[in-house]
């Protein structure tokens, strides 16, 4: 089943084998982003911040003064979302692309519901499995 091509509305889950090592039950010499993450089972995903939290963070102190070269603070472009081994999350978007950062557009991606929390989050394509 993991060479299966995962399509819109498709049931997926985190590949266990691509994102973990093995001592946490995947085939991993050493963890993709951090121990910690390896540890609890969660791989980083993000999803682009909503213009609502785009506001709350100009009238959070977070955006006064300035930066350590003396230009003004920008704005976070993206928010990070954990995706947990134990869980089943929709596909909403197979193939996708997202602005996350300040730089070009983040490809490789696929677009997912969490069924558990209903948050959404983009994370890369070969990191899923469809179940």
């Amino acid at each position: 089943m993991k060479n299966e091509k995962i399509r819109k509305g498709d049931m997926v889950r985190l590949d266990a084998s691509r994102c973990f090592t093995q001592k946490a039950g995947g085939s991993l010499d050493y963890p993709m982003t951090n121990w910690l993450n390896d540890n609890r089972g969660t791989v980083s995903a993000s999803r682009p911040i909503t213009g609502e939290e785009t506001r709350g963070w100009y009238d959070s102190d977070a955006s006064k003064g300035m930066t350590s070269a003396g230009e003004s603070r920008l704005p976070p472009r993206s928010v990070q979302v954990l995706l947990h081994r134990d869980r089943i999350y929709q596909v909403l978007r197979a193939r996708a692309r997202a602005m996350l950062g300040w730089g070009n557009p983040t490809g490789g991606l696929t677009k997912v519901l969490c069924t558990n929390t209903g948050e959404i989050a983009y994370v890369k394509r070969d990191l899923l499995v469809k179940i």
